[in-house]
């Protein structure tokens, strides 16, 4: 049977031993080192410039969101400043102010004296200081 070369007996097979070769190979890495650093870099690059733009992302976000809640406050202390304006109206008034004075027992003057008016008519002179 070991004349059987695959099936076939018409095959000389050769009785001498075989001498094995030893191959040589050679596992070369399949980028150079200086590539996979370059490679590496740009990476790294592309990374921390998505990063980067994330920040400034969430930064301007964090800005818009402080400039609503400022328009908020400003829109508040508008109003509020007209109600104390509108208030400021209502208690100067000619009216009220008499009628606080009666209720605190004032009577009214028949004259009224100005102090430190500048204002004066065509007749009179302003009075001068000596």
């Amino acid at each position: 049977m070991a004349y059987y070369y695959r099936g076939n007996l018409a095959v000389d097979v050769d009785k001498s031993p075989r001498v094995k070769q030893k191959k040589t190979i050679v596992i070369r890495p399949s980028l150079p080192t200086g590539e996979k650093l370059l490679y590496l870099f740009m990476i790294l690059l592309v990374v921390a410039g998505a990063g980067f733009v994330g920040l400034r992302y969430s930064q301007i976000s964090e800005y818009n969101y402080q400039i609503e809640k400022t328009k908020q406050e400003m829109a508040a202390l508008q109003e509020e400043n007209t109600e104390l304006m509108l208030r400021i109206e209502q208690m100067s008034s000619r009216e009220r102010i008499e009628q606080q004075a009666k209720e605190m027992g004032m009577v009214p003057a028949e004259t009224v004296l100005i102090i430190g008016g500048a204002q004066t008519t065509d007749n009179e002179q302003p009075a001068k200081a000596e």
